[in-house]
Formats: structure tokens, sequence, C-alpha cells
């Protein structure tokens, strides 16, 4: 294939003879706030009482196997749920859905705040509070992709991915709520949390679906604040209809090798870093001794450096990409935003395996942090890579791309933290941990193969 034809692809053409979006800076910017305000209550969700586990183990008189599933189910919820949501908002419009899905969230911490203490009525609500709140990032998502161009957009997921990325940090700060033992005031915020972020999408988030309102031109010149609407109607022509949901259409997405292989890179790098938070609170709790509190207050350090790693990680992709384009512009292609990828990598595994080792040998406790430190800002560095390039890679259905790799990312959340305290007992700590290091290699491989051969492949699926 030549050079010029590569250069014709929709997603490698800058369009300058008019915005890719009329909303104003200011206007996009509340947008991106919005849904990364929304994008943090799944992850919170799921991270909030982590710390507290050992407590829970106590409270429901189960074993620490048993309790673990909670996380499980729930990251299990949120891996295949947003297949659903964001199919419909692909096709349907983004803000019905979060509408919709989070009236489940609401419910559910409600019940949970408020049902008596058994193991089942944990499992049964943590599977419906992780599918209410599992379709705001792939959602979320979608919503960037049909505001933000190509050439800034990393940036922009890189703000949004806050939200995901806040809640292994204030979840486990926000668990101090249950320090003295009243675990239920977790579920009674996030009702309350929930319930305010609906009313802000309510009146503050309009409908950005580019097949039912455009580049958003019927919002110029016109309040912030939004009547109350839940069906959108289509009000603008010359937009691509979206693909109706269904099982073949999944299945089409699933085949498509660079999502495919840009979702399992992410899986895997998932897997690993849960099975580091996941064992964190008791590795400080069992080993150096620290309190509950002492045990959330310690999840700001890998919290902080995911930020650190989004935020850098975001600028130097959309920097990257601006300078290609500068330099080889008929030339560029999206898988150029992988080339920063192994760098993240290297520091993920670097971080796992020096946690494994510093945890085994009982290590001072500082040097611990160091590691955990490292292994969430590779993390965070590959994901904000790897979301970016799910919008981009096909034009038609970036919510549904992302749900894919969120789905990849979850399923493997779930595993690691559902088996890997059996794994430390069977292989030992240090070895455990540096086995689920080791997956960084493979996902380097990923990156080598994405950038030898995503371009055809994707001029294939194009074709198509």
């Amino acid at each position: 294939m030549s050079k010029s034809k590569e250069s014709v692809l929709p997603s490698t053409i800058e369009i300058t003879q008019a915005p890719y979006c009329a909303l104003s800076f200011r206007r996009k910017v509340l947008i991106v706030l919005i849904v990364t305000l929304a994008g943090f209550l799944g992850p919170v969700s799921g991270n909030i009482y982590i710390p507290i586990l050992p407590q829970l183990k106590n409270v429901f008189h189960v074993s620490t196997t048993a309790i673990n599933g909670t996380v499980s189910v729930f990251m299990v919820v949120f891996a295949f749920a947003p297949l659903l949501w964001a199919s419909w908002a692909d096709f349907g419009g983004r803000k019905i859905l979060y509408l919709i899905s989070l009236i489940f969230f609401i419910l559910a911490n409600i019940l949970l705040a408020s049902v008596p203490v058994h193991i089942a009525a944990l499992y049964v609500l943590r599977i419906l509070q992780a599918f209410g709140a599992s379709s705001v990032v792939s959602v979320g998502a979608g919503t960037i992709a049909d505001i933000i161009e190509p050439k800034n957009r990393a940036k922009a997921i890189s703000y949004f991915m806050l939200g995901p990325q806040l809640g292994p940090v204030l979840g486990p700060i926000l668990s101090i709520i249950a320090g003295k033992g009243d675990w239920r005031w977790i579920f009674g915020f996030l009702a309350l949390f929930g319930f305010a972020v609906y009313l802000i999408i309510i009146f503050l988030l309009p409908e950005t679906l580019r097949y039912l309102v455009g580049d958003c031109s019927c919002y110029v010149g016109t309040s912030i604040w939004l009547k109350p609407k839940l069906f959108q109607n289509q009000i603008v022509d010359g937009y691509p209809k979206p693909v109706k949901p269904s099982l073949k259409n999944f299945w089409k997405i699933l085949k498509y090798k660079p999502v495919l292989l840009c979702s399992i890179n992410g899986g895997l790098l998932f897997a690993t870093f849960y099975g580091l938070s996941v064992t964190f609170g008791h590795v400080l709790q069992n080993q150096y001794s620290f309190t509950n509190i002492q045990t959330s207050i310690s999840y700001i350090c890998p919290g902080i450096a995911m930020i650190v790693g989004s935020i850098s990680g975001g600028w130097l992709s959309d920097k990257l990409r601006a300078k290609m384009i500068k330099q080889e512009p008929a030339s560029y292609i999206p898988e150029k935003r992988f080339s920063l990828q192994v760098f993240g990598l290297l520091i993920s595994m670097a971080g796992v395996i020096g946690y494994a080792w510093t945890v085994h040998k009982h290590v001072h406790v500082a040097v611990v942090f160091v590691f955990t430190f490292l292994a969430g800002f590779g993390l965070t560095w590959v994901f904000v890579a790897n979301t970016t390039y799910l919008t981009e890679c096909s034009t038609g259905q970036p919510a549904t791309n992302v749900a894919i790799g969120n789905f990849m990312r979850n399923i493997a959340a779930a595993i690691s933290s559902a088996i890997i305290d059996k794994l430390v007992g069977k292989m030992g700590f240090g070895w455990c941990l540096t086995g689920l290091g080791l997956l960084d290699l493979i996902g380097i491989g990923f990156v080598v193969v994405l950038l030898k051969w995503g371009p055809k492949w994707r001029r294939e699926y194009e074709a198509n």
C-alpha cells in the first residue's frame, strides 16, 4: 500500500476548513469536567473498601478469598456491562445512557447502606452497583471523541482518565469514613455522590453524539443550563448512521486486530497493577502494622503516580503527534502513539517487580512506596495512549472500542484479585508478583506488532 493511500484515511486527516466542534473552549472544558466526575464513580466504588477488606472479612465472618471475591464480581460486571451501554451510546445518544445507568448505581448504594449483614446480599448488590457505574468510562470516552479533535485528544483523554485514576487514590482515602467500623457510611456517601452527579448531568451535560447533533452548533449562543430531556432526536444530516448494537457487530469489532491487541495489552497491565493494589493494604497492615486510617492514606502514593503518569503521558503523546505531522504530514498514522508505550511498560514492570522483592525481603516501607509509585506511573502512561488510540483507530464507534478495552482490563483485574491470595500462598510473594510484572514484556511485544502491522489491518477494516 503506498504512502499516498495511507494518507487518505479519515483518522489521519487534519480538517482545517472548519472547527471540529463548534462549542466554546469553556463549554468543552465543562463537558470534560462533567464526564471526568462521572468517570470517577465506578473506580471509587471499586476501590473505596479495598483498604478495609480485613475489617469486612471479620464483619461478614468469611475467608480472605471470599471477601476478595466481592472485588472480583464488581470487576467482572464492570467489564461486561459497558459493552451494552457503550454500543447503545454510539447508536442512540450519550446522555440517556448516563441517566439510565446511574439510577441503578444510586439504588444499589442505598440498599448496601441499609440491608442486614449477609455475604450473599453484599455480592448481589455489588453486582448491581457495578452495572450502574460501568457506563461512564466508555461513554465518557465517546463524549471526548465527539467534541475534541484528534490533535488535542490525548491531552483531553489524560484529564478525563483522572476520574477513573482518582478512584484508586481517593477511594481508599474516603474509606476513612469506615475507620471506626462504620462501613455502611461508604455506601451512603456513594449514594449521595451519585445523586449529585446525576443532577449535574441532567442540567449541564448536552447530548454530543455527532450523528444526532453534528458539531454541536445547535448549542452555540445557548445557556449552559439545559432543560431536562431524556431523548435527543437527530437534528443534522451528513453523518454516517451508527451501527445498531448486535452480537454480530461486537464480533466484528473483536476480530479487528488493533482493538483486540490494544485491549489485551491494557488487560495484562491492569491485572498486574490490581495484584499489587489488592495486596497493598494487607501488606501494610500485616507486615508493617499500619492502622486502617494509615492504610487508607497510603494509597495516595500510587494515586499521585497515576495522575502524574496520565497528564505527562497525554501531553507528550499529543506533542509527539504534532511533531510528526509537522515533519511528514502525509505519513502520520495513529499507531505512532504507541512509540511512547515501551517506556511506560518498562517503568511499570520495574515498579511491580521491585515491590515484589522489597515486600518479600521486609525492606523499609519507604522503599515499598517508591516501587508502588513507579507501578502506578507506568500504568497510566500506557493507558492514555491506549484509550486515545481506541477512539482513533476507527471513526464510527469510539465508545464501543473503549468499552472493549475496559472489558479486557476489568476481566483481567477480576481474575487477578480473585486468585492473587492463593498464588502468593503457593509461589511466595516475591515470585508471584514478579510473574505478574513480567507480563509487561508481552505488552511490549504487542506494541511492536501494532507499530508494524496495525496500519495494514486498519486499512483493511476501513475498506470493508
